[in-house]
């Protein structure tokens, strides 16, 4: 399970926002905003208040408690999107071995003639 921290974390990337932004937006700087996802502290609870407005969550999602169905959606897409490169890049290397035995080939009859 997630800390509280690494879920404001990562709700924030996922609304796209940097930590000056969600500080602004909230009334703290981009330092305590760092603090908190690195787990140094934890926002007062009228702060959470705000970032769970801010980031259209529940305090129950910051916790953890609680799916964000949104978000677990947006994580399935990355996680496909992550194998089908994975499995793109094993493709690329069995061609480019295919490749390579072809120019082995092509220059061993070269050498033959």
């Amino acid at each position: 399970m997630n800390t509280i921290g690494e879920n404001i974390k990562n709700f924030r990337i996922f609304r796209k926002m940097t930590q000056v932004e969600l500080g602004a937006a909230v009334g703290r700087s981009k330092n305590v905003v760092s603090n908190w996802e690195r787990g140094d502290n934890t926002p007062d609870l009228d702060t959470l208040e705000k970032i769970c407005r801010v980031l259209s969550v529940t305090p129950n999602q910051i916790f953890g408690w609680d799916i964000c169905p949104e978000y677990e959606e947006h994580k399935q897409k990355i996680a496909s999107i992550q194998n089908k490169y994975e499995e793109l890049k094993k493709r690329r290397d069995e061609i480019n071995r295919e490749i390579q035995s072809l120019k082995q080939t092509i220059r061993g009859e070269e050498a033959a003639e």
